[in-house]
């Protein structure tokens, strides 16, 4: 009794602990349909799980054969659930029609288990259980094999774990020659306790770490937004300024150049006041797409600095290479078909200002002598590049 009375103990604290976790993580709003997928699904298999193994604080009632088939349908169909949540937040929930089918092949046959004998139920809970299991971790196996964090390496550590415990059971089971155990855990002592104890504790764990993989993907997305121009989707000017300092750094420490560029597209104001802002709006989408599509994006930085204006950091090896790449974004937004995508006769130009950085010279600096090759493209008549003296 006093075996029965501790893993029953662990089912308790197990269904306290899944039905806490997935009140949680209902309680969260997530930004995402992953994150929601995953907290809406991982949230209804706590709450299976949990009103299934609550039962198991009813004493004598506990062990009779219809909570005995609560106990073991809940467990089952709240891992299914758990798993295609965790899947969700890879892109891999599984589709309503496989979690149907699932979830029937599990659940008739112990019900013929249940109305056939104990000893039977008892014998294919762990069959059905190790199915679970395996659901759970090929849901989940994007956590192993590319893991996002710590959090995401504790999920599967989780699912393994349970995985492996799976197993176990079902060949302890298979193995146990006895009377019926009314709590369906068929292990030999100390191992039952340390299972009980270790299902007692995963549900809410698990959640807790779905919290913190969910969180961690909204301060990145956020982090995201606020270094992007909403408009272009190009870094906005806080987010290059931020990371013009690393590539400098970087560029100095292998005596590299960088050239930066100053751009501004010509006539933009009377784009907006002849043809609307929503038409100056589709200007700055078009050229900023014509201008990422001329770099590479593994090495440099482009932004949206402000207005119709654009600024570019460039590693370059010389100052001939850096010529040709400011007069391919020139060409570039040139070559737009202005006429065909926005009835705009003539097309828009733009307007390239160039500054190599060498030494220690700061962003700032280098962008003052950028603009000032900015005014000399626009005062010689617009459309074309020109280079800035040498820094002092």
């Amino acid at each position: 009794m006093v075996l029965h009375a501790d893993v029953f103990t662990g089912y308790l604290i197990c269904g306290a602990s899944a039905a806490l976790g997935g009140t949680t993580l209902r309680l969260v709003e997530a930004t995402d349909d992953g994150a929601r997928g995953a907290l809406r699904d991982c949230g209804l298999g706590f709450w299976i799980l949990g009103m299934g193994l609550l039962p198991a604080g009813l004493g004598p009632l506990a062990s009779h054969p219809l909570m005995q088939w609560v106990l073991g349908v809940s467990a089952l169909l709240g891992m299914l659930f758990v798993g295609s949540g965790l899947g969700s937040l890879h892109g891999r929930r599984l589709a309503p029609q496989g979690l149907l089918m699932l979830s029937l092949l599990m659940v008739l046959p112990l019900t013929v288990a249940a109305n056939h004998d104990a000893m039977t139920y008892g014998r294919l809970f762990p069959y059905m259980l190790l199915l679970a299991s395996v659901v759970m971790v090929w849901q989940g196996r994007d956590y192993l094999l590319r893991p996002r964090g710590l959090a995401e390496q504790l999920v599967a550590l989780n699912c393994a774990a349970l995985l492996v415990t799976s197993l176990a059971r079902l060949v302890t089971t298979m193995a146990y020659v006895g009377p019926v155990r009314p709590d369906l855990m068929y292990v030999p002592e100390p191992w039952s306790t340390l299972y009980a104890v270790l299902y007692g504790v995963m549900p809410m764990y698990v959640a807790c770490l779905l919290l913190v993989i969910v969180n961690g993907r909204l301060q990145q997305k956020l982090r995201a937004r606020a270094a992007v121009d909403e408009l272009t989707g190009m870094l906005n000017r806080r987010a290059v300024r931020e990371q013009a300092t690393e590539l400098l750094d970087r560029q100095r420490r292998s005596r590299a150049m960088t050239a930066v560029l100053m751009l501004d597209l010509d006539r933009f104001k009377l784009v907006n006041d002849v043809h609307g802002h929503a038409a100056g709006d589709a200007v700055l989408r078009l050229a900023s797409q014509a201008l990422k599509t001329s770099l590479r994006q593994d090495d440099t930085l482009l932004s949206r600095y402000g207005g119709e204006e654009f600024v570019a950091l460039v590693p370059v090896d010389d100052p001939d290479v850096a010529r040709r790449v400011a007069e391919r974004l020139r060409e570039a937004v040139a070559a737009v078909d202005w006429h065909g995508e926005l009835r705009l006769t003539p097309g828009v130009t733009v307007s390239v200002g160039m500054a190599l950085v060498s030494g220690d010279e700061d962003l700032d600096q280098a962008l003052l002598r950028a603009d000032e090759a900015l005014y000399r493209a626009k005062r010689d008549g617009r459309n074309q590049c020109q280079v800035a003296l040498d820094a002092a």
